[in-house]
């Protein structure tokens, strides 16, 4: 029978796994009481891999040693609990836990931990034991373990207490009380399988609790999905459209990004027209990139010179609708970063699955509706990639945080596929201009009636929203319908654009995204399907050093060879350009060339993922917004900027291939 050795080391890889995962949470955890969880995690790993390897090692000598330590461990660890329960209780509110019990609660959890080792270890004399083919040692003249059995009582308590105070956390209730049950099983009638499984949910109970706390003091970050200051909301029959006045345009916000139909329109007060029709441009962020601050400047460029800019987010997000800009991420924390929201999601999912009950939680209740696997999937494929990153955190603290965050916050659109992505980029700014226009009409602007109006429409993308942008054609030729023929782009802007959805994002988010066969990862869009469609100018303005989509990937030099993904776009109007380097200036052509504020995650984790900024620099100026600039105003083609003096470099120099290979 090899189930009770097998279930001891699948418990201990399970708290070895608690434990890597958790590590983080330790280490910025404002309660120092927190330090004991890893100190018994270690404990229940060593015995879990003790009581797994004893048929291993056999009986004698070594395993007898081995068995002293998981004694001494024991009657050391188990004391510290009462630290630990006292600190929740405080964390809940409990007028009794006030400093004096905090203080005092060390100091009686040391002393029954010396009178605990005193009495039952010193002398202890064990005798070897086998059950279900689990080999170790006993004591002699076991004892009864009161004081085991009184701290678990006390938790119980405290457990209850925490349930009362809060209305809705049971859960470290029900941990203490599988523990008390477990460990009160006699291990000779059971074995040991009970009680070291009783004592893993306790642990994850307190844990997890803590998390619940610390995450609620967390939550009272400056993030709103109301109404802001300085925003009006107008009341639609089912939206709202939110509205802010600046000085020389309008911003308009419908939709929200957890539902993914978010967007947001910046509305010139004196549009700029060339032969009587208005400029409109669709701005397609990169991946995981959903809010308008990283690309702010620019946007409110674009509206300044006179032009209607929609702001679109394809994918399903948990970014906060509005963000105060003197606000970074560190300031704040997305519940989908904690172990919490995804250990529960999975429990209460089986739970409510098994047991038929009614699902409460909103999040759940979307999981449901999308089917069970694809759920599961969902939740497991986040939480070993949050694990997996977790062991980076060991070497970068601030990076794997923050690459945790940037997936785990566009986790669930990862679930579609990316012509899914385009039909949400696509649709929204379709649903955004109706709006528009239905508000406009109630609203009327004396320097412009929208519905007599008629547009040049452009599209323009970043990275991964490049790519949709170079496959915006091929939708409308695969969807076509008059209301779409509207927003047919007279040209199609890019910078750094990604060839495949399967470029541009961290390679060990894609890994893992294909062991759990999301459609994101095993459904790629590529420019060599949908670049067949793409009939009109192109112009791509690439980094020579984008270390996220390298530049060799669009073309292999030398250029007369016609090699590589541009040469797959059907366009006869199409270039490509090479922004280079110039260290005299400080000036690199990575991959965020057309972003302008990327403190929203840190400059520490944006470095490494594209190129960090702060405000915009001369790709900015020179490069990329004089481009799209003299495009939309019908100044030049796409494809020959080089010989327009709208597009004056003086900073760096643009090349026709790549440089580096």
């Amino acid at each position: 029978m090899i189930l009770y050795p097998l279930g001891h080391l699948i418990l201990g890889i399970l708290e070895l796994l608690l434990l890597v995962f958790a590590y983080p949470f330790f280490r910025i955890s404002k309660n120092w009481a927190m330090i004991i969880l890893p100190i018994v995690l270690l404990s229940t790993i060593y015995d879990n891999f003790i009581l797994w390897s004893g048929q291993f090692i056999g009986v004698g000598q070594l395993l007898e040693n081995l068995s002293q330590i998981r004694f001494l461990l024991h009657y050391l660890i188990v004391p510290l609990f009462i630290v630990v329960a006292i600190e929740l209780a405080h964390f809940s509110g409990a007028k009794w836990a006030n400093n004096f019990i905090r203080i005092s609660s060390w100091l009686l959890a040391f002393l029954l931990a010396g009178y605990d080792t005193f009495n039952n270890f010193i002398g202890l004399q064990l005798t070897p034991d086998i059950f279900a083919n689990v080999v170790r040692y006993v004591p002699v003249n076991a004892p009864i373990p009161v004081i085991t059995i009184v701290i678990n009582i006390f938790v119980l308590l405290v457990g209850i207490g925490v349930w009362i105070r809060t209305k809705n956390w049971q859960w470290l209730f029900i941990g203490s009380l599988v523990s008390l049950v477990g460990n009160g099983i006699p291990s000779a009638e059971v074995g040991t399988l009970p009680g070291s499984a009783s004592e893993f949910f306790l642990a994850l109970a307190l844990l997890l609790t803590q998390y619940h706390f610390e995450d609620n003091i967390d939550d009272s970050a400056p993030v709103t999905s109301t109404c802001p200051e300085d925003w009006i909301c107008h009341e639609y029959e089912g939206y709202q459209l939110f509205e802010k006045q600046e000085p020389e345009y309008v911003i308009y916000q419908t939709g929200s990004h957890q539902q993914g139909n978010f967007v947001r329109v910046y509305a010139p007060n004196k549009p700029y027209r060339e032969n009587n029709k208005l400029k409109v441009i669709t701005y397609l962020h990169g991946f995981a990139l959903c809010l308008p601050k990283f690309y702010e400047e620019h946007l409110e460029e674009l509206v300044k010179q006179g032009y209607y800019v929609f702001f679109p987010d394809y994918q399903k997000s948990d970014y906060p609708n509005f963000v105060e800009d003197e606000h970074t991420y560190l300031d704040h924390t997305s519940s989908r970063v904690n172990t919490k929201y995804w250990l529960f999601n999975l429990g209460l999912l089986l739970i409510n699955v098994i047991f038929k009950r009614k699902i409460r939680q909103q999040k759940l209740q979307k999981f449901s509706e999308q089917g069970v696997w694809k759920s599961v999937k969902l939740i497991l494929g986040s939480l070993l990639f949050v694990l997996g990153v977790n062991l980076i955190y060991f070497f970068d603290r601030q990076y794997a945080k923050n690459l945790i965050s940037m997936i785990t916050t566009v986790i669930e659109s990862l679930t579609d596929t990316p012509i899914k992505w385009l039909d949400f980029a696509v649709n929204s700014t379709v649903q955004g201009w109706e709006k528009l226009l239905q508000h406009t009409q109630k609203y009327p602007n004396q320097n412009c009636n929208l519905s007599e109006e008629e547009i040049d429409f452009y599209v323009f993308g970043h990275s991964l929203g490049g790519l949709l942008a170079l496959s915006w054609c091929y939708y409308l030729a695969e969807n076509p319908s008059p209301t779409l023929e509207l927003f047919k782009p007279k040209q199609v802007i890019t910078s750094d654009p990604a060839p495949s959805t399967a470029l541009g994002i961290p390679a060990i988010a894609l890994w893992i995204l294909n062991i759990f066969r999301f459609p994101f990862a095993t459904q790629s869009l590529t420019i060599e399907n949908t670049g067949k469609k793409l009939d009109v100018p192109v112009g791509i303005l690439h980094g020579n050093d984008d270390r996220i989509v390298k530049p060799t990937e669009w073309i292999k030099p030398p250029l007369s060879n016609n090699q590589g993904a541009f040469f797959t776009i059907a366009s006869e109007h199409k270039k490509i350009y090479f922004s280079l380097s110039n260290q005299s200036q400080n000036l690199v052509a990575d991959h965020n060339q057309s972003v302008t504020d990327t403190t929203y995650y840190g400059d520490g984790f944006m470095a490494n993922f594209g190129g960090a900024k702060e405000k915009p620099n001369a790709y900015n100026f020179q490069y990329i917004w004089s481009a799209l600039n003299a495009i939309v105003k019908n100044e030049v083609q796409a494809d020959k900027l080089s010989n327009h003096q709208g597009f004056n470099l003086e900073d760096f120099e643009v090349v026709d291939e790549p440089t580096k290979i």
